[in-house]
Parts: C-alpha cells; sequence; structure tokens
C-alpha cells in the first residue's frame, strides 16, 4: 500500500502520530485514510491531515511518466490518457536544445505547489495539489494535467499543460518567489 506523510494534526491530545511521521495506509474511508498508529492502535486520519508520498523505490513511477519542460514556448509531444492500471505515459518538451537536462519536470503522483502557496501558512495543505494523470483533449488533442487539492474539497481539476508548467508572471505578481506556476513540493 502506499505510504503518507503527517502534514496537520487534528487530534492535538493524541500520540499515535505527530506532524512529519510517515505511515503505511492500512485501508481508506470516504474521509481519508486509516493507519496503524504508533502504540499498534488503529487511527483514521483525516484528507487534511496528510499527503501521500512513495518512499518504495520499486512503486516509483520510472522515468517514462515523466513531463519536462525546458521553457514555456518548447513544442511538446503527442500523448494519450493514462489509465490507471498501465505505467504512466510521457509528456515531455523538446529537450534536445543545448542537451541540456530538463529544467522543469513533475511526474504523475508528485506533490505540487502553485506559487501562491507562498501566501498562506507553512502548516496549511492550500495550494497543494497531487498530479493524478495526464491526459489529451479528445477534439483538440490539447495536452492536459489532471491534479486533485490536498485540501477540502478535495477538488479535481484540468489545466492545460503548457499553462500548468508555464513560469510565473513576474510582472503580474512581482513578489512571488517561486519560479514555475507548479513546483514539486519537497
Amino acid at each position: 500500500m502506499d505510504k503518507i506523510k503527517i502534514i496537520k494534526k487534528n487530534d492535538e491530545y493524541s500520540s499515535e502520530y505527530q506532524i512529519g511521521d510517515t505511515f503505511k495506509i492500512e485501508g481508506t474511508w470516504y474521509g481519508g485514510v486509516h493507519i496503524i498508529g504508533k502504540t499498534g492502535a488503529p487511527v483514521s486520519l483525516d484528507k487534511d491531515e496528510y499527503i501521500y508520498l512513495d518512499a518504495d523505490p520499486e512503486n516509483k513511477i520510472d522515468s517514462s511518466s515523466v513531463i519536462s519542460h525546458p521553457e514555456s514556448s518548447a513544442s511538446t509531444q503527442t500523448s494519450t490518457v493514462i489509465p490507471e492500471a498501465q505505467p504512466a505515459s510521457t509528456l515531455s518538451a523538446n529537450t534536445e536544445k543545448n542537451n541540456a537536462e530538463p529544467l522543469h519536470e513533475i511526474h504523475v503522483g508528485d506533490i505540487v505547489r502553485h506559487f501562491k502557496r507562498e501566501w498562506v501558512s507553512e502548516e496549511s495543505t492550500k495550494y497543494l495539489y497531487k498530479v493524478l494523470a495526464f491526459a489529451e483533449h479528445t477534439e483538440t488533442d490539447e495536452k492536459l494535467v489532471i491534479y486533485q487539492a490536498m485540501y477540502t474539497p478535495f477538488k479535481i481539476c484540468a489545466r492545460p499543460y503548457d499553462m500548468f508548467m508555464s513560469e510565473v508572471d513576474h510582472q503580474k505578481y512581482p513578489g512571488i518567489r517561486q519560479q514555475w506556476r507548479f513546483e514539486v513540493n519537497e
């Protein structure tokens, strides 16, 4: 099963878990997940208390599931919708320019932060998202990123790939330090 990391503690009196702890998911319920706490007691966590991790190297998504974006005007290759039961397909920008490594990579399963996260408390999950899939619009072939908010109401959204991978407009948002609209949350 997947692992989670505690990012918020709704039950301040519980000694079963602390912020920063990681646990294996034992089960799920409509409001979150079940874990086995530090003393072996079962604990039900709300969705706003944790983020998903992929600490097991065998469960890591291979490099074919990476999208890259060396610059916002780069052309991209086509892809297909990524079925859940199959390995993720690749969406990547043209990385041949100067044989350089891509400047910006995001994988299916990554937890990303929107640049507006700089405006909220670090303890908040606001502006954190999990990348669920990469898709292609059926009529226009436009590439899309499918992602889910890590805060209530856990909305699932789709955004054009080029917009998702674009740089922050520092003319419009001069105080923002983040370079890209969405970056992997580390």
